[in-house]
């Protein structure tokens, strides 16, 4: 280990990409346009999807969790199979084609809500679909990118990529929040339709600058050679195995430990609501800086930053006043984004483009899978240790996972060059 290995990273001097240049590619710019309007509809599903369940006859809060279950166990089972399809096929067709495909699903949804025939079984039926819809459509898209922009535009256009798809989330969920409370979730759910239908159509355009595999191979050997490529680099499987326990820490956390926190400490839903906006702007504000700054080695930057979620946990465990528990939740959004900035510009930059897409999906798969396993664990938790304990639980995990993936030489010294 060199002496140096453990400083903070220091940025690297590289010419600014300005957002005005990006915007005059085409492909950039309905890549763009797709992924702002699409995020309007994802920020408006939460909402319409939730309180519309609530409302049917009968319905629980276990009613809305069956449906979401429905929708997030397809999304981990099928997300190898949309790597290989998106590594085997031209991913702008298979971006687009899930869109609208996608937006038929929706409709058929709002069409339940809107004329009566909602039923938990047939939502979670069509939920199951939209999931297997997202595991396709998620490996794929990464790969666009490069395929409209030039490698040193990209960290750029993955960080404004970023910037409007959280502008489209936030703007979607003020919108769902007034439709559905005005209108119903049956009009909403409509809405929400119509821009993955727009997005899609917006990305089919992008057919001519998706580039296909010659070769053929099974299925099977495709799985095997993205998981080859997946498991050959010890950054990629360290940093996947830790955030997939951290993962499961924060959505426990944010899901369930935090709203009983609001209701028993503060004002209930208006107090976590106003943590959440804390953290959507810090969304922003880490998209923002990564579309400027460079670190030299982004995954070391990324790891020692990631101590600011359970500096989060440890403020609500206290818990301390409700201001400064939404600065902690600003830091972790920050934090987040920034992950999501450096780590698709290091996949992108470091995979193979035949094989991306599957590194994607397995990188997908591993961090999400233990997500359903915190949302279930959180509870007992309350009931077993208390609210404070289950928060410092929490952080001690997360701030372990993060010391561990340090030891990684591979993590320290990966750079932002291309190889």
């Amino acid at each position: 280990m060199g002496d140096c290995d453990w400083l903070p990273p220091m940025s690297e001097k590289q010419p600014e990409i300005r957002f005005s240049h990006l915007w005059r590619i085409s492909g950039y710019r309905r890549l763009l346009s797709a992924r702002l309007i699409s995020n309007i509809g994802n920020g408006m599903s939460p909402t319409a999807l939730a309180f519309g369940i609530l409302a049917l006859k009968g319905a629980t809060p276990s009613s809305l969790s069956i449906v979401l279950v429905s929708q997030a166990i397809p999304l981990v089972i099928f997300l190898p199979i949309g790597g290989v399809l998106a590594d085997r096929f031209k991913r702008a067709m298979i971006v687009s084609s899930t869109d609208i495909v996608l937006s038929v699903v929706i409709f058929g949804m709002a069409a339940l809500f809107e004329f009566g025939h909602a039923h938990v079984l047939y939502l979670s039926i069509l939920g199951a679909m939209a999931g297997i819809l997202n595991a396709l459509w998620w490996p794929a898209f990464p790969g666009l990118t490069p395929s409209v922009v030039t490698q040193d535009q990209l960290q750029s256009a993955n960080a404004y990529i970023q910037v409007v798809s959280n502008f489209g989330v936030i703007a979607g969920s003020a919108l769902g929040g007034i439709l559905v409370a005005s209108f119903g979730s049956g009009p909403a759910m409509t809405i929400d339709a119509m821009t993955f239908l727009i997005a899609g159509l917006l990305v089919w355009e992008l057919r001519s600058y998706s580039e296909v595999k010659s070769e053929s191979e099974s299925m099977l050997s495709e799985l095997r050679s993205g998981l080859r490529e997946f498991m050959a680099r010890r950054w990629v499987v360290t940093i996947v195995a830790a955030f997939s326990v951290i993962v499961m820490v924060l959505r426990g956390a944010e899901g369930v430990l935090g709203p009983v926190l609001a209701k028993r400490n503060f004002d209930g839903a208006k107090s976590w609501a106003l943590i959440a906006t804390f953290e959507s702007v810090g969304f922003l504000v880490g998209s923002l800086i990564g579309s400027r700054y460079r670190p030299k080695f982004p995954m070391l930057f990324c790891m020692i930053i990631t101590y600011s979620a359970s500096v989060y946990l440890l403020l609500m465990s206290i818990p301390a006043p409700l201001l400064v528990i939404g600065i902690g939740a600003f830091a972790w959004g920050t934090t987040a984004d920034l992950w999501g900035v450096y780590w698709m510009t290091a996949l992108q930059t470091h995979i193979p483009r035949k094989s991306l897409s599957r590194v994607v999906s397995y990188d997908a798969m591993g961090s999400l899978m233990f997500g359903p396993i915190g949302l279930a664990l959180a509870g007992p938790a309350i009931v077993a240790i208390g609210l404070r304990n289950s928060f410092i639980s929490g952080a001690i995990v997360v701030a372990v996972c993060v010391s561990a993936v340090l030891f990684e030489p591979q993590v320290r010294r990966l750079t932002g060059a291309a190889p």
